[in-house]
């Protein structure tokens, strides 16, 4: 007797005709609670200008109120009825609306460290009556900037001009530009945003390096591999000639002078591509400084790369950058962080070269919570081929140059040691 099974597959499609069928039932009671949901978003809503202060206003009346009716107690009910009173002066005062146009202009959204950002906010009213003066928020960054609007009439308009210091590599947010309303007591604010956000680029510090160094090689062809080839550019040898040889390899003197074929032999060579890893494992630097002068020197390394038109990947605990134009790779280097929990500098090196396996030339740049053990391990994940510099940032440290194995070692204290370290090195 033969025994027919069935398809595996046959109890998925029971528990999805099942869930069918339930959402089916359940949908009727969704479309009778929507008009609660609604209800409830309107009065959360509603809620939203009411501040801390407002709350205990509010929590303070209604208690009063309870123990003044309760136990007949005249002064509890007075401070309960005063709480509520202030609350509905609160509602009056904020009420109204607002018509404004809201413009912010930047006069560069990408400086260097130390330029100030000048910028403009201009208020325009749209509506069709006067309005009075309007306390404006302006958040920069971090901060917050407040100004007064003065009364303007119909399409009447008021500029605020404001200035941004730039200490450190960031991206700062400027806006929304948002108006506020708000009691005197500070029961209510209702604000309400009039702009977008700009972002201003401050960029790393970069220094120049040598014209040759960022490829780590000497010649403009490419890095000289071991693996011979019968046609290319770095003469390699002499030898007898092999059926399928090149015939324009032909060495025809030695031809003649040895009687046989004898053809030139060459050493391929690759392209420079030039991989700099950069470890944002806040455990691998001392200080902040340190962190930023690692980012300041691989932005360099980029930069130079780049003048020399050769093929350059940064890598990163983010994953690779892969900006071709300076100034956008350099935006996308103001918004680099140190992670407090990520993989170390091996497993950063390793998954590096897995995505850019054609890699010639390697630059590692960590701090000096990497000691020489580390180094080591993720210089041995490269290639054997792949010339190797690791640079450590420690201000602590003088500048120095030692070699752990076939891999140099930079050690620099701030980034103007960037450049003579290169040449050092070569």
């Amino acid at each position: 007797m033969t025994t027919v099974t069935q398809p595996r597959t046959t109890w998925l499609r029971v528990l999805a005709e099942q869930s069918r069928q339930l959402g089916g039932r359940l949908r009727p009671a969704a479309e009778r609670l929507r008009p609660l949901a609604v209800w409830v978003q309107s009065i959360r809503r509603a809620l939203l200008p009411v501040t801390a202060v407002g709350w205990m206003t509010i929590a303070t009346g209604l208690v009063m109120m309870t123990l003044g009716v309760r136990f007949g107690w005249v002064e509890a009910m007075t401070v309960g009825l005063a709480c509520l009173l202030l609350c509905i002066v609160a509602v009056v005062w904020t009420l109204g609306k607002s018509n404004f146009a809201a413009d912010i202009e930047i006069d560069a959204t990408r400086v260097r460290i130390g330029d100030h950002v000048l910028g403009r906010v201009t208020i325009t009213n749209r509506g069709r009556r006067r309005l009075t003066g309007t306390q404006l928020e302006l958040p920069v960054g971090r901060g917050l900037a407040s100004f007064r609007v003065p009364a303007m009439g119909a399409n009447a308009s008021h500029e605020q001009v404001f200035s941004v210091p730039t200490t450190r590599r960031a991206v700062i947010p400027i806006g929304p530009v948002s108006s506020v309303r708000s009691d005197p007591i500070g029961v209510l604010r209702r604000s309400q945003r009039w702009s977008d956000v700009v972002e201003v680029f401050v960029h790393p510090r970069t220094v120049r390096v040598d014209a040759d160094a960022t490829g780590l090689l000497r010649d403009i062809e490419g890095v000289t591999t071991r693996d011979l080839s019968s046609s290319d550019v770095a003469f390699h040898a002499l030898r007898d000639y092999v059926p399928g040889d090149d015939r324009r390899a032909v060495h025809w003197r030695s031809t003649a002078r040895l009687g046989r074929l004898i053809v030139r032999q060459f050493e391929e060579t690759r392209k420079t591509h030039l991989l700099i890893v950069l470890s944002l494992n806040a455990g691998d630097y001392a200080t902040e400084d340190d962190f930023e002068t690692a980012v300041s020197a691989a932005s360099s390394l980029v930069l130079q790369a780049m003048r020399e038109e050769r093929t350059v990947t940064l890598v990163t605990h983010d994953g690779p950058l892969h900006r071709k134009v300076p100034s956008l790779l350099l935006d996308e280097m103001c918004r680099l962080e140190p992670h407090i929990k990520c993989n170390d500098l091996p497993t950063l090196t390793t998954e590096a070269i897995r995505q850019v396996p054609d890699a010639t030339a390697a630059a590692l740049v960590t701090g000096s919570g990497v000691d020489a053990s580390r180094l080591r391990l993720a210089h041995s994940h490269l290639p054997p081929n792949t010339r190797t510099i690791a640079i450590r940032c420690d201000r602590a440290e003088a500048p120095s140059l030692r070699r752990i194995g076939a891999m140099n070692v930079l050690s620099i204290a701030n980034l103007d040691d960037l450049p003579s370290a290169i040449r050092s090195s070569r």
